[in-house]
């Protein structure tokens, strides 16, 4: 089928795609006009902006790499040689499979499109590539390990040529080893997985703290609110008995009839207002969270404030690294993306 179907904001779109990608001559075979396997970049260009948006597929990339770094270098271990000759095509593979998951229909689109999307996202993958590759080396992964050794080889022969090798090199001019990067690599990694344990820690504490507040109010600003009601409540009921001690007063030495019916009806009514300031201290009383409550509240509180001051202390340890490890990976990415070349031609070059 020629439509593409989507799910885009929980509606499903059908998309027609009059897009047939046309045969490609011998003469213009791995030249630029088969980059996208004979569909117009602009229709990619339309499709990419109204059906790719970054943030709904904020993770895909980081999917991407994922896999490859799975099932090419950790599951299969190919080597450094496999490596350069299929890499490219091994991941433009995974992206063309997961668009396939992701939106129905067209193959010979996707096929286009995964080229068009990795080219514009090459670099994200790449870092996303370098970045699990560095975090099985601070794991001590073996076959890792020896996969990024290849780059300090400098000189490689294969078949009686000698190829040179590229090098995990800075833009400075700092030649990164295996063994120089190792402790830079398990420090920065390390503390960015202790952070990330961190932050998923104090959200579950914070989620569950959430679960104590009253009205937007922690336990202990509730209590003080109710606290400071009672205290005025219980004032109120002070003023109301010496006010009933002094119409009781009056009414001992009040002289006529009229007079003692009238102090009478004013004490009625103030032990009536009396009564029902105590019965509404007594209801804010039984609203007062309770010891346990606080207690639990108090410890969380005291748990999340450890971990922040944690936080902040990894921050540290990990902004000192940095720039080493910024270093390292961004190198890695160059290496990564270059080829070994025959060493008469790199010397040429030179």
């Amino acid at each position: 089928p020629s439509d593409i179907v989507i799910t885009k904001n929980n509606q499903i779109f059908i998309k027609y795609c009059d897009i047939a990608p046309r045969e490609i001559p011998d003469s213009e075979k791995e030249t630029i006009a088969n980059r996208y396997n004979g569909l117009d970049e602009d229709k990619l260009k339309s499709f990419y902006k109204n059906f790719f948006l970054r943030d709904e597929n904020k993770n895909f990339f980081y999917d991407i790499a994922v896999e490859f770094v799975d099932v090419y270098i950790l599951e299969k271990k190919i080597d450094n040689f496999t490596y350069e000759k299929y890499v490219f095509s091994f991941i433009q593979s995974i992206i063309m499979e997961h668009l396939e998951n992701t939106f129905d229909g067209n193959k010979e689109f996707f096929r286009g499109f995964s080229g068009y999307v990795f080219r514009i996202h090459f670099k994200e993958v790449l870092g996303h590539i370098a970045n699990l590759i560095l975090a099985e080396v601070s794991a001590s992964n073996k076959h890792v390990i020896e996969f990024l050794k290849y780059y300090s080889l400098n000189i490689v022969v294969m078949d009686g040529k000698k190829y040179k090798v590229p090098e995990i090199e800075a833009d400075n001019g700092l030649k990164w080893s295996v063994s120089s990067m190792m402790s830079i690599v398990k420090i920065y990694i390390r503390t960015e997985q202790s952070i990330a344990a961190l932050l998923g820690k104090k959200e579950a504490l914070q989620d569950g703290i959430k679960d104590l507040y009253i009205y937007d109010l922690s336990p202990m600003e509730y209590n003080n609110n109710l606290h400071k009601e009672i205290e005025k409540i219980s004032q109120e009921i002070v003023n109301a008995t010496q006010k009933v001690n002094l119409y009781s007063d009056l009414l001992d030495i009040s002289k006529t009839t009229e007079d003692k019916e009238s102090i009478k009806i004013d004490l009625k009514n103030i032990k009536q207002e009396m009564q029902l300031k105590r019965d509404e201290k007594t209801q804010l009383t039984a609203k007062m969270i309770g010891k346990n409550e606080l207690l639990r509240y108090n410890n969380t509180k005291k748990e999340i404030d450890a971990i922040i001051r944690q936080e902040k202390r990894e921050e540290r340890i990990l902004e000192q690294n940095k720039e080493s490890f910024l270093s390292i990976k961004n190198s890695l990415v160059k290496a990564l993306t270059s080829k070994k070349v025959l060493l008469e031609e790199f010397e040429a070059q030179r």
